[in-house]
This record gives structure tokens, sequence and C-alpha cells, in this order.
């Protein structure tokens, strides 16, 4: 829609507060850097230096992270890395004064899901995952905005493959980098997302739950929407990972559990957080709401509704 631009005020100036704004509110959230990967994929480049050391244009790998945290307002960050780049990158995140960074040493082999139970009791507020090789600048608040105004569980970023720049005569196709796609489904709005599956974790055919049909008919399934590796999460979501050890991986396990699984199930999981008032009907803002039966346990308590953006 249109917003009016206040009398006395620049337009650039007016764009400038709305930056500003954006920046403070992520002082609610914590971020973490996953950067402990050993880079397998990448090697030999790899070989004598960890991934998020490796030099892009100039940079460690790293600093891009570091640098999209930054400029989004973020004051502090967790930084997850294996214990050969603890030294170097302890002192490599001084170039970042604005942030005050809490190295964390991981097993350089331990998956996504893991990294973040074993740096619980650092974790205090609803999170931001960033992967470690990430390059990017898009505005984490504008997603942070949908996570907070929906009271979602979890939001992602997706991306929508790269095309060829129409300004560049006779450009060919971009080619996507090689990587498992995935299949996403989304309501007809595009906000809500009802269901994630790896093409990898795909044999003969795609089965989708009757229960997301029935209750969102115009689901729209596509294969043409990457995952960015940038999460955000309820901090109780580290509850029901204490609880479900046997998901290991955020993208591959613990998106799809809470997608395809916890968000249309009638009986909570582990860690979903009660309601404090009793009028628990509607969970939702955009879409379906999604009937609830309350659990047993407790007296039959109703909890907060679990959402996927």
């Amino acid at each position: 829609g249109h917003t009016s631009v206040p009398r006395g005020w620049e337009p650039r100036q007016w764009w400038q507060r709305g930056e500003k704004d954006g920046r403070l509110k992520m002082l609610e959230f914590q971020a973490i850097i996953l950067a402990g990967g050993t880079g397998t994929h990448l090697y030999p480049m790899t070989e004598g230096v960890t991934k998020c050391l490796l030099p892009v244009a100039g940079h460690h790998l790293i600093h891009y992270q570091l640098k999209l945290l930054e400029a989004n307002g973020f004051k502090e960050v967790i930084v997850c890395t294996c214990a050969e780049a603890r030294d170097e990158l302890m002192n490599y995140v001084q170039q970042f004064p604005a942030l005050q960074v809490d190295l964390q040493v991981v097993d350089a082999e331990a998956e996504t899901a893991d990294v973040l139970r074993a740096i619980k009791s650092r974790i205090t507020k609803d999170f931001v995952v960033v992967a470690g090789d990430l390059i990017t600048d898009v505005k984490i608040y504008h997603l942070a905005d949908v996570h907070r105004i929906n009271d979602a569980t979890c939001t992602i970023l997706l991306r929508a493959p790269k095309k060829p720049d129409p300004r560049q005569q006779g450009a060919k196709p971009v080619k996507e980098a090689p990587g498992p796609a995935d299949f996403v489904g989304l309501d007809e709005k595009g906000t809500r997302l009802l269901y994630f599956k790896p093409v990898a974790d795909v044999e003969d055919k795609l089965t989708v739950p009757k229960r997301q049909l029935m209750q969102f008919p115009n689901m729209q399934v596509t294969k043409k929407m990457l995952d960015a590796h940038l999460y955000i999460f309820s901090r109780w979501v580290l509850d029901l990972l204490d609880a479900e050890r046997d998901i290991a991986s955020i993208k591959t396990e613990l998106i799809p559990f809470l997608a395809n699984q916890a968000q249309f199930d009638t009986k909570a999981v582990p860690g979903q957080p009660a309601l404090a008032r009793s009028d628990a009907g509607d969970d939702s803002i955009i879409g379906t709401p999604i009937p609830r039966e309350p659990t047993r346990e407790g007296g039959g308590v109703c909890h907060v509704p679990i959402k996927c953006h």
C-alpha cells in the first residue's frame, strides 16, 4: 500500500527511519551462525583451511554473514565453529567492533540440529539461524516481521531461481549451483508454509497427507523455490529438539517435522508451550484455522499453535 511521507521529511529520511526501526526490532532475537562445517564438498579448496575462512571476493566467507547481521541491527551473535578455526576467527571478528561475538566450538561433524542442542543454554529467546556459507543482502527484519506478526513457530527464507539479466543482450539462462532441490507447499497467498520435503527424500512420487489437502485445498506445491538456509525459530523449539533426539538436520528433518506433521497434529508435541488464555480457537492470522484437541496431560490445556511461514 501507499505510505505518505510526513510534512517536513524528505523521502530518503522517511526510508532511513524505517530502516532504523527495523534494525531496532532485531534486538528481540538472538543470532547464530553455523560455521562449523569442514566443507568436504569444496575439497580441495578446503585443504588446510576450514570453509568459513575460505577467501571469497577479498574476504573470508564468514565476513558476509557477520556483515549481514551487523547491517540488520544485531549487537550479539553466537558463531559455532570447529576447533581448527577458533583461534583465527577470534582475531578476525575484531574487525566487527559493533558485534559482540560469542565463539562456540562444536564438533566439525555435528549436524545442524545437534549444534543447536549443544548451545541451547546460551539461547534465551527467539533466534535467527544463518548458514555459514550464505551471502545475501536480504533485510532480515522484514522476515522477522512475518515471524512476529503471525506468531510463527518457524519462518524460513525461500528464494526463486536466478534469472538472466534482460539488459544483457544474448544473456544465457543462469545455471544454479548443483544441490538438492525441495518440494515446497504454500497457501494461496504464498505466505504460509504447509509442506516441505527435500527431493532427495522422494523416491517414486510425492505424497501429500490428506489432512493438509483437506484444510488447504488450494495449496500450491512447487519445486521452484529454493531454501536459502536462513531460519527464525521460537525458542521453545530447542525443547522439542531435546525430546526428539532423532532430529539431526534443520533443513531435512526439523523443518519437515514442523511443517508437515506438528502444525497439523491435534496433539501437542514435546516442548510446545501452553496458552495463557483459554479462548484458543483460531491458530492463524493468515490461512485456514487448524482445529486442535487439548492434550490429556495437564488437565486438557490448550497449547500455542504451531505455524510455519
